[in-house]
């Protein structure tokens, strides 16, 4: 049966076959929001207990490399021992490898625990992606990608103010992530859906991706560079410029919410207009930003909390927008492959800035995490001006219409967005 085309999905009401949805997304809710409460809090402990900041961006980086692998080879479990049974393992895995996190604080071996949670959260939300795409009718594809982005977008930013209910140096959030992860099982195990088919996934090549857009690969690229290294060292930045633990979650929060905030409002304008200058306009607005947070380090909070937002709504925009430029360039039956490619474009800078802005915070101190972003993003914002003079803009009548992704700050909420299940169930995809 094809994905939403036929079986009983198709013959109900709107409103019924989204309900059909809501226990996969409530898990995936709970899943995401324990997932990015977890990178928040293990940065923050490290910091608390004097780790220096690089071997914090090899634990960050980690579990990008983690969620790569999964993302890339994690079929081969899922076909082997079939959905409910894989999607039970990774669970199990997440709680187990949460609780390992506590037995010591080293880290060396955080960072491999940390590449063990990347792969199963990739595992968790492939399939639940997968299920989500195999029971959306296509009429209604838009409204639930929408719906389940948004999703994980609350849960983030929710999850974050969690760090005000206990404090990071004892047990309490080892607890609470871990709880969360076995909540997200609840509703999953617990659905009548059938079990789904894997979409299939053409493979792009980055070059062939590169002839196809330059500026969304580029983009791309420099979209993980940012968003894992704020996202995983965003908790050392605020307490390294004297943010007490509990005010940390409401800077990581910040971000988050301005990503959420900002992200549709930018994405149609530029359905209206050449995306490459809003494109541009982020570019520019992240650079200027983070120079702005690295220069008054030490400030009042609120006015981080507020520059924050502007960089989170900026920054986290910077990939949905270039994966729609992407898609303006694309046919329709090849959407699904170049957001894959996208995703390794992505994944590639995400696995490596956070080791480059640990070197920067090294020789900066905190700030440099900002000195470091601006450093990408001020490049990227004079490469789409460079490439605006080579290439006619795409016909406003000719673009993809914009879809907001969860491309908020920590890097768990940014390639759950790009996991080649979500692509499928991308509205762009074809795929019905």
């Amino acid at each position: 049966m094809d994905a939403g085309t036929s079986g009983p999905v198709a013959s109900v009401p709107m409103h019924s076959a989204v309900w059909s949805l809501a226990a996969i997304i409530a898990g995936t809710f709970m899943l995401q929001g324990g997932n990015g409460l977890l990178g928040t809090f293990l940065s923050l402990r490290l910091a608390l207990e004097g780790v220096p900041s690089f071997l914090i961006g090899i634990v960050v980086a980690s579990y990008s490399a983690g969620f790569l692998v999964t993302c890339l080879f994690g079929y081969r479990l899922i076909r082997g021992v079939g959905h409910i049974r894989a999607f039970a393992v990774c669970g199990a895995l997440m709680c187990c490898v949460t609780l390992a996190f506590a037995l010591k604080v080293d880290p060396f071996v955080w960072a491999a625990l940390r590449l063990l949670t990347g792969a199963a959260a990739a595992g968790m939300f492939m399939i639940g992606e997968s299920w989500l795409n195999d029971r959306t009718p296509s009429s209604i594809r838009g409204r639930v990608f929408a719906i389940y982005s948004l999703s994980n977008m609350t849960a983030q930013s929710s999850c974050q103010l969690l760090l005000f209910v206990a404090d990071p140096a004892g047990l309490a959030f080892f607890m609470i992530t871990a709880g969360l992860f076995s909540a997200s099982l609840i509703p999953v195990a617990l659905t009548r859906a059938s079990a789904p088919t894997l979409p299939s996934i053409e493979a792009f090549g980055l070059r062939r991706l590169f002839l196809v857009s330059p500026v969304a690969v580029v983009g791309c690229i420099c979209a993980g560079l940012v968003n894992a290294s704020v996202g995983g060292l965003a908790p050392v930045f605020a307490l390294g410029v004297g943010l007490g633990s509990d005010e940390v979650g409401l800077f990581t929060a910040a971000l988050v919410l301005g990503g959420m905030l900002l992200q549709w409002p930018l994405g149609r304008l530029s359905d209206r207009y050449d995306r490459r200058w809003v494109v541009l306009g982020v570019a520019l607005t992240a650079g200027t930003v983070a120079l702005s947070l690295a220069s008054l380090a030490g400030g009042p909070v609120l006015g981080l909390v507020l520059l924050a937002m502007a960089f989170g709504g900026s920054a986290y925009s910077v990939y949905p927008l270039c994966a729609s430029h992407a898609n303006d360039h694309a046919s329709r039956e090849h959407a699904v492959g170049v957001s894959s490619g996208l995703l390794l474009s992505w994944a590639i800078g995400s696995i490596v800035g956070p080791l480059i802005a640990t070197t920067s915070m090294g020789l900066f101190g905190p700030s440099g995490l900002f000195f470091y972003t601006a450093s990408i993003s001020l490049p990227l914002a004079l490469y789409v001006v460079w490439r605006m003079t080579r290439r006619a803009p795409v016909p406003a009548e000719q673009r993809s219409a914009f879809v907001a992704q969860a491309s908020a700050v920590t890097p768990s909420a940014q390639a759950s967005a790009v996991t080649p299940s979500a692509t499928a169930l991308d509205p762009r995809s074809g795929q019905s």
